[in-house]
């Protein structure tokens, strides 16, 4: 199965050179929405996990198409954030990867079993 990613996973498992653990776990591949691919690929230019996740061919970037839950979940969410739990109900998906707790907490109020890594 797959999994959808926010974007401190990533980058936390770049800056230790362990985003392959990520593919290990979910050998399907990781799905972001734009927000998490634009925070650590594109604006995150230079930083850890931008070109680690550039790179491989098993992070894939999916667009979320209900905006109007993104925009109910920006009132307590970062956008990658939000735009992770919204694509988590479109896409199938063993896990949603989140680290932050409000973030966690509302996936957990939509049904989701999460992984948590410490970042």
């Amino acid at each position: 199965m797959k999994a959808i990613s926010n974007s401190s996973i990533l980058i936390a498992l770049s800056r230790i050179e362990r985003l392959e653990l990520l593919h290990l776990r979910f050998p399907e591949g990781i799905l972001v929405p734009q927000a998490v691919w634009r925070e650590v690929v594109e604006t995150g230019s230079g930083r850890p996990g931008a070109e680690e996740v550039a790179s491989v061919s098993w992070v894939t970037v999916r667009p979320v198409g209900n905006k109007a839950l993104v925009s109910l979940l920006r009132l307590g969410l970062d956008e990658g954030e939000a735009e992770a739990i919204a694509l988590s109900l479109e896409e199938p998906a063993e896990a949603i990867l989140l680290d932050e707790k409000n973030a966690r907490r509302t996936a957990k109020r939509l049904g989701w079993e999460h992984f948590t890594f410490a970042t």
